[in-house]
């Protein structure tokens, strides 16, 4: 026999599960959409700010790479280089 599709009582382990408050309905509440869209926006807005305020490179880490080279302790591996050149020029060309 094939049960009818709906909400029918089960079985737990050999016993009958009948609903205890069939009658008791909760009633639902109105939902109004959280009002944080807006504040995410504005504080994206005032990040924005300050990162176009400030410099995009980070002028210590310049310095201190360029420290590095002048000591000849800034690890310089020609394949590395090389291999990321080709890269940046793989991305230059236009795919059609």
């Amino acid at each position: 026999m094939i049960d009818p599709i709906g909400v029918t009582p089960g079985h737990i382990q050999g016993s009958r599960a009948e609903p205890r408050d069939a009658a008791k309905v909760v009633p639902l509440q109105a939902v109004r959409a959280p009002q944080p869209a807006a504040v995410a926006e504005t504080s994206a807005r005032d990040t924005a700010k300050a990162l176009a305020a400030r410099p995009p490179v980070d002028a210590e880490r310049v310095q201190m790479i360029k420290r590095a080279l002048q000591e000849g302790r800034y690890p310089i591996v020609p394949a590395k280089i090389a291999d990321r050149m080709i890269a940046a020029q793989m991305k230059w060309v236009e795919k059609k």
